[in-house]
């Protein structure tokens, strides 16, 4: 994922997402009550708040066709601050999340998240899910926090994480069945999905996916409507409600969300 003018995009991030913290300038940090007692930690004039709109305002991940049940056992990959996490371990509270986030500052605020709303069966680690194992470099283009891709980009914010696969949760959690998945990982989920999917989709009984297509790639999302498709999944192709992100200085083409379940 490549970035033009990473500079003019930093600063133009900045100006459209101070809009979300009129009432907090001058703090670093902020702590925005959304419903009852669901509290978030955002940093100031980030995509943070942006996020936490999508997903308990726009509701994005909601639909009475893959509900979230509370016993069930929900996998977030690109958990970002927790916005979908703490919504799930809500939802799911005599079930279990596992929710993975590859960035280490957001991280730590998924982290201080989980422990405001008290979710002590959210189970959160600090990883990066791929098609192998191993250090990878993570690209946040213009340094929003939302776009952090493990694809190749000319960005300077750049870290090194760590690296596991769809199947090592499997395994390392001894999960039987995922009843949820929900996949918001900037490109990734191309070499997560095609990775052995009979023993990881086979597994799972619904799934939303933010797709991302990029341009010079020949990956469509109907690759992965195909493969979901050959697994036995009922699917449907929906508009993302979240602003599109060439407006954010990358290189993707489309994003879009794609459902399915099993019937």
């Amino acid at each position: 994922m490549q970035l033009d003018y990473e500079r003019f995009y930093t600063w133009f991030n900045k100006l459209i997402f101070s809009l979300f913290y009129l009432r907090h300038q001058g703090k670093s940090e902020a702590e925005i009550t959304v419903v009852d007692d669901v509290r978030f930690k955002v940093r100031v004039n980030t995509s943070d708040a942006l996020m936490i709109w999508e997903v308990w305002k726009a509701k994005v991940y909601d639909d009475v066709r893959i509900p979230i049940l509370e016993e069930d056992v929900v996998v977030d990959m690109g958990a970002h601050i927790g916005a979908f996490a703490v919504r799930a371990a809500r939802l799911a509270h005599r079930g279990k999340v596992y929710s993975y986030e590859a960035a280490r500052k957001n991280y730590l605020l998924l982290e201080e998240n989980r422990l405001l709303n008290s979710l002590e069966n959210l189970h959160i680690e600090n990883s990066a899910i791929s098609n192998r194992r191993g250090k990878l470099h993570l690209y946040t283009p213009a340094n929003n926090s939302i776009l952090g891709s493990l694809l190749q980009d000319a960005s300077s914010f750049k870290e090194v994480v760590q690296a596991i696969t769809f199947a090592d949760i499997i395994a390392d959690h001894a999960i039987s069945q995922i009843d949820f998945l929900k996949i918001d990982v900037e490109g990734a989920e191309f070499d997560i999905l095609f990775a052995n999917p009979d023993e990881t989709l086979g597994k799972t009984r619904k799934i939303v996916i933010e797709f991302h297509e990029f341009e010079g790639d020949k990956r469509s999302h109907l690759d992965l409507v195909n493969l979901l498709d050959s697994q036995g999944f009922k699917v449907v192709v929906e508009k993302a409600k979240f602003p599109q992100p060439h407006w954010f200085g990358t290189k993707i083409n489309k994003i879009g969300i794609i459902k399915a379940w099993r019937e």
